[in-house]
């Protein structure tokens, strides 16, 4: 408990039940855990991390949870389904499954409302999480909330109104602010709102089960894999397909940049023929408006599985599903950064072709 009372948490926040200790009401922290978050580093505007994270070197997290029938099953598969959807740096399936870097047990206990989890130490997940049978008596997608709410702990999520667990809870206060045990994420709010976030300490009984933007941009911000190809232009190889600043927001247009590897220049083209950028999980290339004509300016807006962000790679060139021959194309074929990006007509140029490294 000392670590914990050093790293900011209110002593009487932290819990001690059958010799386990717990912050935030169900976050088990282990010793090793509780180490981590002494960490030097930190800041004091915490919002979703703290500086217990999951190594590069777990690619595959399993979730094993045999006792999980029913909507419970249900719920499970859901909840990871909403992190195996995402280009993190790991994926996640359900037990039994093959490649497992680590597996994280679900257990079931029927005289709890709600869950439990831990932070993780040593690179890997809190080995387990515990959801409370009576959820039974919620949706499936309540469920589905607090299960996906408890592994986003066991990556190194805190609650996202933690300085105020009246905001989703209607009473209590602060879990302190963990000054050298918590990180702000940039882009993401340090302020806390009623369904503003999976991550908020309490649930609701009209939870949708999803991930909210600023969860989106929180988990690209922790776990983008910096392995998504840059698209260089057939205009001149050192000139990319750029997100200005690298800005996860929606209606951001996109620019031709110089090439320098940064987030704001990878692209991950999906099998449903999204190109999905790494400023954030849920932010694909966009034809704005969905207007299928010449000149319309291309830009990063939320998924949606719309046919104005879904392309076709033909050769060298992207076609939007908007019509059978609307191509990406940079304005002119000018190499001059900060070009203009769009949809024309197809016509074999260079300034069509687009080239990945």
């Amino acid at each position: 408990m000392g670590n914990l009372v050093a790293a900011g948490f209110p002593s009487d926040d932290i819990l001690v039940v059958d010799g386990k200790v717990y912050v935030g009401r169900d976050a088990e922290v282990s010793l090793a855990a509780s180490r981590e978050l002494l960490a030097t580093g930190g800041t004091t505007e915490e919002q979703y991390r703290t500086n217990n994270v999951v190594s590069a070197s777990v690619t595959k997290i399993c979730v094993n949870g045999p006792a999980f029938t029913g909507v419970f099953s249900t719920a499970l598969d859901m909840a990871i389904q909403n992190y195996d959807e995402l280009p993190l740096t790991f994926a996640m399936a359900r037990a039994p499954s093959t490649g497992c870097s680590f597996t994280i047990n679900a257990v079931i206990d029927p005289n709890m409302n709600g869950g439990v989890a831990g932070f993780p130490a040593n690179g890997l997940p809190f080995g387990q999480i515990t959801i409370g049978g009576q959820l039974s008596q919620y949706s499936v997608d309540v469920i589905e909330h607090v299960i996906t709410h408890e592994l986003g702990h066991t990556i190194g999520f805190r609650h996202s109104d933690y300085y105020n667990r009246a905001i989703s809870c209607g009473a209590g206060g602060n879990e302190g602010d963990a000054g050298v045990g918590a990180i702000h994420i940039p882009g993401t709010p340090t302020t806390a709102s009623s369904g503003g976030s999976l991550m908020n300490s309490c649930f609701r009984t009209v939870e949708t089960g999803e991930f909210t933007s600023s969860d989106l941009t929180a988990l690209s911000a922790m776990y983008t894999p910096l392995t998504a190809p840059t698209l260089y232009s057939g205009v001149d190889p050192n000139r990319c397909l750029d997100v200005p600043g690298g800005t996860p927001a929606q209606d951001t247009p996109v620019q031709l940049w110089d090439c320098n590897g940064s987030a704001a220049q990878r692209w991950t083209l999906t099998p449903q023929g999204e190109l999905r950028s790494s400023v954030g999980p849920n932010l694909c290339l966009d034809v704005k408006g969905g207007i299928a004509a010449q000149g319309t300016s291309v830009q990063i807006y939320g998924c949606n599985g719309s046919a104005a962000q879904r392309w076709t790679k033909v050769g060298a060139t992207f076609r939007s599903a908007l019509a059978p021959n609307l191509c990406l194309d940079v304005f002119n074929a000018s190499s001059a950064p900060g070009t203009k990006i769009q949809v024309w007509e197809c016509n074999g140029t260079n300034a069509q072709n687009w080239f990945t490294r």
